[in-house]
């Protein structure tokens, strides 16, 4: 029950989950996530519950890793036909992995060119945006055809839960990349677009971020570019 739950519960969720080889920031999503749940069940829901404090853990200095134009090409090659479709459609959007791999029909409007991107109502930070679709992003829609009523990208008819798999870290070690996660995609379509000139505040509104700083992150990224 929401009444009793207590610090020893919580140290004994992040023991486990650390044992499972997740990572700080892992866990620290899933840490948000359950405080988030238990001041909104006392404070909206109004629960005679006494919420634990919940500390999240330190997490290490965000890396940006990012791929060139030529290091995506082979690693798409080396991908499964449905792994290949979903990489492509990520660095046509920069869209999240949770994003691509639950993406919905009813959020896919064709006819506006959109994708419609829902907000999270426990984690208020995460805002819902809308994400303008490319050629190739609308190209990339239509071959999936409707294999699957509900989802957009499948496999064998079939939702896909996790695309950063087995598949996908054997393809980049198949074509010698190293050090690379599915996320990393996102920082691949972020970089490319500095790259190519957008201005940080759009790409504020293209990534859905709230926060002005992870934008940053990109910007020392153009400046080599710009010399050149």
């Amino acid at each position: 029950m929401l009444d009793q739950i207590r610090r020893m519960h919580v140290d004994e969720i992040i023991h486990k989950r650390l044992s499972e080889g997740v990572c700080n920031a892992t866990v620290n999503r899933l840490l948000q996530k359950l405080r988030a749940v238990l001041n909104k069940a006392k404070k909206e829901w109004e629960v005679k519950c006494d919420p634990p404090f919940i500390k999240l853990l330190k997490e290490p200095k965000k890396r940006v890793r990012w791929l060139t134009q030529a290091e995506a090409n082979r690693l798409m090659l080396a991908l499964p036909p449905h792994l290949a479709d979903m990489m492509a459609f990520s660095l046509e959007t920069g869209l999240r992995e949770s994003n691509v791999t639950l993406l919905r029909w009813d959020q896919v409007n064709l006819s506006q060119r959109i994708i419609y991107i829902e907000g999270d109502d426990i984690l208020k930070t995460e805002k819902a945006f809308v994400v303008p679709l490319s050629d190739r992003a609308v190209e990339i829609i239509n071959n999936c055809g409707c294999n699957n009523p509900t989802r957009v990208f499948t496999y064998k008819g079939e939702p896909i839960r996790r695309a950063n798999g087995k598949a996908f870290r054997n393809a980049c070690q198949k074509v010698g990349i190293e050090d690379f996660r599915w996320h990393d995609l996102r920082h691949t379509w972020a970089t490319w677009h500095v790259q190519r000139g957008t201005p940080l505040e759009v790409l504020q509104e293209l990534g859905g971020w709230s926060d002005y700083k992870m934008v940053k992150r990109y910007a020392h990224f153009s400046h080599d570019h710009l010399r050149k």
